[in-house]
């Protein structure tokens, strides 16, 4: 959503109990609209960002993309909340780079004429195997916008297709989506068979980009900070380190939404980890820490 004056509003911040200018190697949590990341010099899980793989050749969806995928939809801001569907009709090409060629050409359509709509793009093939795109929209669905992108993807795809028009043009082709409770997200990360390149199929690539601004730079708290949040035990005297506190009651949240599977315990100490739905729970520990 956006503001009167044409901007987009800021998300929520969390109590922060220092300074956040830090050097970027510095070890640091980093706070998303809806993930934790404990990010230390030399870790692995380093923010979003979509690799450059020119030059190599991609014949499925890693799990690293997977994670990276599950990562940036989980953390538009806005919230991507409506979907809508590009397919090809009768012909379509088997060369990827003419694909995603027109993808492209679709996308920079896109943000010329509606430069406030972030987005996020997935791949997938048909069972007649061809090329299908799901774009989701942090707007919802408009029917002015929606004539004139189905239009474009027609005009670059099939022009003079009538019946591919109305298909695209089809109400049920742009529909709310919420894509916060990730329930369309894990159907898709499951449904291998779509995600695998059919034979005869080349130069296909990423399965998944997303608009450039579509995750916000994460509020950034240094680790060395937390020490503000130090607890003294009133019957020993003991002082609990509240960095320590932090990543203990953290990994106590990922293993309860993970029934058990998450080493961000182990791991968050000495390396880096994300806890996917984190920043809600940060936020609450930091709050109760800080009283």
């Amino acid at each position: 959503m956006r503001n009167k004056d044409n901007t987009t509003p800021s998300p929520k911040q969390p109590l922060v109990t220092s300074s956040i200018s830090r050097q970027n190697d510095d070890e640091r949590i980093e706070i998303y609209p809806r993930s934790v990341r404990v990010r230390r010099p030399g870790g692995v899980g380093e923010a979003h960002q979509i690799p450059d793989r020119s030059g190599t050749t991609l014949q499925g969806f890693s799990s690293k993309s997977r994670r990276n995928l599950r990562f940036a939809a989980v953390n538009a801001f806005p919230a991507l909340i409506s979907q809508l569907g590009l397919t090809y009709h009768n012909e379509w090409p088997t060369d990827g780079r003419e694909s995603k060629q027109h993808l492209d050409n679709f996308l920079r359509h896109l943000r010329r004429n509606y430069p406030w709509i972030k987005y996020l793009w997935m791949l997938e093939f048909q069972k007649r195997n061809a090329p299908h795109y799901h774009i989701f929209f942090t707007v919802p669905p408009d029917p002015g916008i929606h004539a004139d992108l189905a239009t474009a993807w027609c005009r670059i795809t099939s022009p003079g297709d009538d019946e591919a028009l109305r298909f695209h043009l089809h109400q049920k082709n742009w529909i709310t989506w919420d894509m916060g409770n990730a329930n369309y997200l894990a159907k898709y990360l499951d449904k291998e068979a779509q995600k695998s390149i059919p034979d005869g199929y080349y130069n296909f690539g990423r399965f998944w980009g997303n608009s450039r601004d579509l995750v916000p730079a994460p509020i950034t708290v240094p680790t060395e900070s937390l020490s503000a949040l130090d607890q003294v035990d009133q019957d020993t005297g003991e002082i609990r380190a509240g960095e320590k506190l932090m990543i203990r009651w953290l990994g106590r949240l990922a293993e309860k939404q993970t029934n058990g599977l998450s080493r961000f315990r182990s791991r968050a100490s000495s390396g880096s980890y994300t806890i996917l739905n984190g920043a809600a729970g940060y936020k609450r520990i930091e709050r109760f820490l800080a009283k």
